[in-house]
Protein backbone atom coordinates (compact mmCIF):
# COMPACT_ATOMS: atom_id res chain seq x y z
CA UNK A 1 0.00 0.00 0.00
CA UNK A 2 1.03 3.59 -0.60
CA UNK A 3 1.96 5.45 2.56
CA UNK A 4 -0.17 8.56 2.00
CA UNK A 5 1.41 10.37 4.93
CA UNK A 6 4.88 10.05 3.37
CA UNK A 7 3.52 11.13 -0.01
CA UNK A 8 1.91 14.18 1.60
CA UNK A 9 5.14 15.06 3.44
CA UNK A 10 7.12 14.78 0.21
CA UNK A 11 4.57 16.96 -1.58
CA UNK A 12 4.87 19.62 1.13
CA UNK A 13 8.65 19.42 0.96
CA UNK A 14 8.52 19.75 -2.82
CA UNK A 15 6.33 22.86 -2.60
CA UNK A 16 8.69 24.29 0.02
CA UNK A 17 11.75 23.86 -2.20
CA UNK A 18 9.91 25.28 -5.21
CA UNK A 19 8.80 28.23 -3.08
CA UNK A 20 12.37 28.91 -1.98
CA UNK A 21 13.36 28.63 -5.63
CA UNK A 22 10.69 31.19 -6.49
CA UNK A 23 12.37 33.70 -4.17
CA UNK A 24 15.60 33.10 -6.07
CA UNK A 25 13.66 33.74 -9.28
CA UNK A 26 12.25 36.95 -7.80
CA UNK A 27 15.76 38.00 -6.78
CA UNK A 28 16.93 37.50 -10.36
CA UNK A 29 13.98 39.46 -11.78
CA UNK A 30 14.21 42.37 -9.33
CA UNK A 31 17.98 42.54 -9.67
CA UNK A 32 17.89 42.48 -13.46
CA UNK A 33 15.12 45.11 -13.63
CA UNK A 34 17.15 47.26 -11.22
CA UNK A 35 20.21 46.86 -13.44
CA UNK A 36 18.20 47.74 -16.57
CA UNK A 37 16.80 50.81 -14.76
CA UNK A 38 20.32 51.89 -13.77
CA UNK A 39 21.53 51.47 -17.36
CA UNK A 40 18.56 53.56 -18.51
CA UNK A 41 19.49 56.32 -16.09
CA UNK A 42 23.06 56.18 -17.41
CA UNK A 43 21.78 56.72 -20.96
CA UNK A 44 22.29 53.16 -22.17
CA UNK A 45 19.97 51.83 -24.89
CA UNK A 46 19.56 48.46 -23.26
CA UNK A 47 16.38 46.51 -22.52
CA UNK A 48 13.43 48.28 -20.91
CA UNK A 49 13.33 47.88 -17.10
CA UNK A 50 10.55 45.30 -16.87
CA UNK A 51 10.22 41.67 -15.77
CA UNK A 52 8.99 40.49 -19.14
CA UNK A 53 12.02 42.08 -20.79
CA UNK A 54 14.29 40.16 -18.40
CA UNK A 55 12.72 36.88 -19.50
CA UNK A 56 13.03 37.86 -23.16
CA UNK A 57 16.73 38.57 -22.72
CA UNK A 58 17.25 35.04 -21.36
CA UNK A 59 16.02 33.43 -24.59
CA UNK A 60 19.22 34.34 -26.46
CA UNK A 61 21.18 31.21 -25.46
CA UNK A 62 20.77 27.67 -24.14
CA UNK A 63 21.83 28.56 -20.60
CA UNK A 64 19.28 31.36 -20.49
CA UNK A 65 16.57 28.99 -21.67
CA UNK A 66 17.50 26.61 -18.85
CA UNK A 67 17.19 29.51 -16.41
CA UNK A 68 13.74 30.34 -17.86
CA UNK A 69 12.65 26.71 -17.37
CA UNK A 70 13.78 26.82 -13.73
CA UNK A 71 12.04 30.17 -13.23
CA UNK A 72 8.79 28.79 -14.66
CA UNK A 73 9.01 25.75 -12.37
CA UNK A 74 9.78 27.85 -9.31
CA UNK A 75 6.97 30.31 -10.02
CA UNK A 76 4.55 27.40 -10.41
CA UNK A 77 5.61 26.27 -6.93
CA UNK A 78 5.14 29.81 -5.63
CA UNK A 79 1.62 29.90 -7.06
CA UNK A 80 0.74 26.56 -5.41
CA UNK A 81 2.11 27.80 -2.10
CA UNK A 82 0.08 31.00 -2.24
CA UNK A 83 -3.07 29.01 -2.99
CA UNK A 84 -2.25 26.71 -0.06
CA UNK A 85 -1.90 29.79 2.17
CA UNK A 86 -5.36 30.96 1.13
CA UNK A 87 -6.87 27.54 1.80
CA UNK A 88 -5.09 26.46 5.00
CA UNK A 89 -3.96 29.75 6.62
CA UNK A 90 -0.64 28.22 7.84
CA UNK A 91 0.51 31.48 9.46
CA UNK A 92 -2.78 31.80 11.36
CA UNK A 93 -3.80 35.23 10.09
CA UNK A 94 -7.40 34.45 11.00
CA UNK A 95 -10.67 35.39 9.31
CA UNK A 96 -10.85 39.02 10.40
CA UNK A 97 -10.22 42.03 8.18
CA UNK A 98 -6.44 41.63 8.48
CA UNK A 99 -6.65 37.94 7.64
CA UNK A 100 -8.64 38.58 4.48
CA UNK A 101 -6.28 41.35 3.45
CA UNK A 102 -3.42 38.87 3.75
CA UNK A 103 -5.41 36.40 1.64
CA UNK A 104 -5.91 39.11 -0.97
CA UNK A 105 -2.14 39.60 -0.97
CA UNK A 106 -1.65 35.84 -1.45
CA UNK A 107 -4.18 35.73 -4.29
CA UNK A 108 -2.70 38.70 -6.16
CA UNK A 109 0.79 37.26 -5.71
CA UNK A 110 -0.41 33.91 -7.10
CA UNK A 111 -2.02 35.61 -10.12
CA UNK A 112 0.97 37.88 -10.80
CA UNK A 113 3.69 35.26 -10.59
CA UNK A 114 1.52 32.55 -12.13
CA UNK A 115 1.02 34.72 -15.22
CA UNK A 116 4.73 35.57 -15.27
CA UNK A 117 5.50 31.85 -15.13
CA UNK A 118 3.12 31.33 -18.05
CA UNK A 119 4.99 34.01 -20.00
CA UNK A 120 8.25 32.20 -19.21
CA UNK A 121 6.81 28.93 -20.58
CA UNK A 122 5.66 30.65 -23.78
CA UNK A 123 9.13 32.11 -24.31
CA UNK A 124 10.69 28.73 -23.59
CA UNK A 125 8.70 27.18 -26.44
CA UNK A 126 9.62 29.98 -28.83
CA UNK A 127 6.33 31.86 -28.67
CA UNK A 128 6.05 35.60 -28.44
CA UNK A 129 5.33 37.06 -25.02
CA UNK A 130 2.90 39.44 -26.69
CA UNK A 131 2.83 43.20 -27.34
CA UNK A 132 4.77 45.55 -25.09
CA UNK A 133 1.92 46.85 -22.93
CA UNK A 134 -0.70 44.13 -22.72
CA UNK A 135 -2.49 46.06 -19.97
CA UNK A 136 -3.38 48.74 -22.51
CA UNK A 137 -4.81 46.08 -24.82
CA UNK A 138 -7.14 44.48 -22.28
CA UNK A 139 -8.13 47.90 -20.91
CA UNK A 140 -9.06 48.98 -24.46
CA UNK A 141 -11.17 45.82 -24.83
CA UNK A 142 -12.88 46.29 -21.47
CA UNK A 143 -13.70 49.92 -22.28
CA UNK A 144 -15.78 48.64 -25.19
CA UNK A 145 -17.95 46.61 -22.82
CA UNK A 146 -20.79 48.14 -20.79
CA UNK A 147 -19.56 48.57 -17.25
CA UNK A 148 -16.01 47.72 -18.30
CA UNK A 149 -14.64 51.03 -17.03
CA UNK A 150 -15.92 50.27 -13.52
CA UNK A 151 -14.31 46.84 -13.62
CA UNK A 152 -10.99 48.50 -14.49
CA UNK A 153 -11.44 50.97 -11.64
CA UNK A 154 -12.06 48.07 -9.25
CA UNK A 155 -8.88 46.33 -10.44
CA UNK A 156 -6.92 49.56 -10.07
CA UNK A 157 -8.31 50.05 -6.55
CA UNK A 158 -7.34 46.48 -5.61
CA UNK A 159 -3.79 47.17 -6.83
CA UNK A 160 -3.66 50.27 -4.64
CA UNK A 161 -4.80 48.19 -1.64
CA UNK A 162 -2.10 45.65 -2.51
CA UNK A 163 0.39 48.50 -2.70
CA UNK A 164 -0.66 49.54 0.79
CA UNK A 165 0.06 46.03 2.03
CA UNK A 166 3.57 46.19 0.54
CA UNK A 167 4.19 49.58 2.12
CA UNK A 168 2.94 48.18 5.45
CA UNK A 169 5.41 45.29 5.16
CA UNK A 170 8.25 47.71 4.53
CA UNK A 171 7.41 50.18 7.30
CA UNK A 172 6.61 47.62 10.00
CA UNK A 173 9.27 45.12 8.95
CA UNK A 174 6.85 42.24 9.61
CA UNK A 175 8.35 40.09 6.86
CA UNK A 176 11.86 40.84 8.07
CA UNK A 177 10.87 39.90 11.63
CA UNK A 178 9.59 36.54 10.39
CA UNK A 179 13.01 35.55 9.05
CA UNK A 180 14.93 32.97 11.07
CA UNK A 181 18.18 34.89 11.44
CA UNK A 182 19.72 33.09 14.41
CA UNK A 183 23.50 33.17 14.05
CA UNK A 184 23.52 35.96 11.45
CA UNK A 185 25.89 38.84 12.24
CA UNK A 186 24.11 41.99 13.54
CA UNK A 187 25.54 44.05 10.66
CA UNK A 188 23.84 41.81 8.09
CA UNK A 189 20.63 41.80 10.11
CA UNK A 190 20.62 45.58 9.97
CA UNK A 191 21.40 45.57 6.27
CA UNK A 192 18.53 43.14 5.56
CA UNK A 193 16.16 45.38 7.54
CA UNK A 194 17.16 48.28 5.31
CA UNK A 195 16.68 46.09 2.21
CA UNK A 196 13.21 45.13 3.45
CA UNK A 197 12.20 48.73 4.14
CA UNK A 198 13.48 50.26 0.90
CA UNK A 199 12.55 47.27 -1.29
CA UNK A 200 8.92 47.03 -0.20
CA UNK A 201 8.51 50.81 -0.34
CA UNK A 202 9.71 50.74 -3.96
CA UNK A 203 7.47 47.81 -4.92
CA UNK A 204 4.48 49.37 -3.15
CA UNK A 205 5.06 52.68 -4.94
CA UNK A 206 5.19 50.95 -8.33
CA UNK A 207 1.98 49.02 -7.59
CA UNK A 208 0.21 52.17 -6.39
CA UNK A 209 1.24 54.05 -9.53
CA UNK A 210 0.09 51.15 -11.72
CA UNK A 211 -3.29 51.10 -9.98
CA UNK A 212 -3.64 54.87 -10.21
CA UNK A 213 -2.98 54.92 -13.95
CA UNK A 214 -5.47 52.07 -14.46
CA UNK A 215 -8.12 54.15 -12.71
CA UNK A 216 -7.14 57.24 -14.69
CA UNK A 217 -7.26 55.32 -17.96
CA UNK A 218 -10.74 54.00 -17.15
CA UNK A 219 -12.00 57.38 -15.94
CA UNK A 220 -10.76 59.15 -19.09
CA UNK A 221 -11.67 56.16 -21.29
CA UNK A 222 -8.15 56.27 -22.69
CA UNK A 223 -6.02 53.09 -22.45
CA UNK A 224 -2.88 55.08 -23.25
CA UNK A 225 -2.82 56.19 -19.61
CA UNK A 226 -2.15 52.60 -18.51
CA UNK A 227 1.48 52.01 -17.49
CA UNK A 228 3.73 48.98 -17.03
CA UNK A 229 6.68 48.96 -14.64
CA UNK A 230 9.07 49.95 -17.42
CA UNK A 231 6.77 52.79 -18.51
CA UNK A 232 6.70 54.15 -14.96
CA UNK A 233 10.48 54.00 -14.56
CA UNK A 234 11.06 55.67 -17.93
CA UNK A 235 8.48 58.35 -17.10
CA UNK A 236 10.57 59.45 -14.11
CA UNK A 237 12.85 61.29 -16.55
CA UNK A 238 10.15 63.93 -16.97
CA UNK A 239 10.18 64.85 -13.25
CA UNK A 240 12.57 67.34 -11.63
CA UNK A 241 15.58 65.33 -10.54
CA UNK A 242 14.38 62.47 -12.74
CA UNK A 243 17.87 61.01 -13.08
CA UNK A 244 18.19 60.69 -9.32
CA UNK A 245 14.73 59.15 -9.08
CA UNK A 246 15.64 56.51 -11.65
CA UNK A 247 18.87 55.71 -9.87
CA UNK A 248 17.00 55.52 -6.56
CA UNK A 249 14.44 53.08 -8.02
CA UNK A 250 17.24 51.01 -9.54
CA UNK A 251 19.06 50.76 -6.20
CA UNK A 252 15.81 50.02 -4.35
CA UNK A 253 14.98 47.13 -6.70
CA UNK A 254 18.48 45.73 -6.30
CA UNK A 255 18.06 45.89 -2.51
CA UNK A 256 14.74 44.09 -2.93
CA UNK A 257 16.62 41.40 -4.86
CA UNK A 258 18.99 40.99 -1.91
CA UNK A 259 16.03 40.66 0.46
CA UNK A 260 14.47 38.01 -1.81
CA UNK A 261 17.71 36.03 -1.50
CA UNK A 262 17.35 36.28 2.28
CA UNK A 263 13.73 35.12 1.97
CA UNK A 264 14.89 32.07 0.00
CA UNK A 265 17.31 31.16 2.76
CA UNK A 266 15.69 32.25 6.01
CA UNK A 267 11.91 32.47 5.55
CA UNK A 268 9.95 29.68 7.34
CA UNK A 269 7.84 28.29 4.49
CA UNK A 270 4.65 26.56 5.63
CA UNK A 271 1.87 24.89 3.65
CA UNK A 272 -0.36 23.82 6.56
CA UNK A 273 -0.69 24.72 10.24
Amino acid sequence: MIDTEKVTDKSKQGIEWLTRGSYLAKALLYGAVGLFAFNLAMGSRGPDPGRKEVLEQLTSNAFGQLVIALIALALAGHTLWRLAEIRYDPYEKGTGTGGWLYRLNYLLSAITYGSLGYTAIKLLFGKSSGPGNQKQIWVAKLLQIEGGSWLIIIVGSILIVWAGLQLFKGVTGNVYKSLQLDGVHPFWKGFLRICCFIGFIAVGSILASTGWYLIKGAWNENPKWVKNMDDLIKALQAFPGGWWLQVAVAVALMLMAVFMLAMARYFPVKTTR
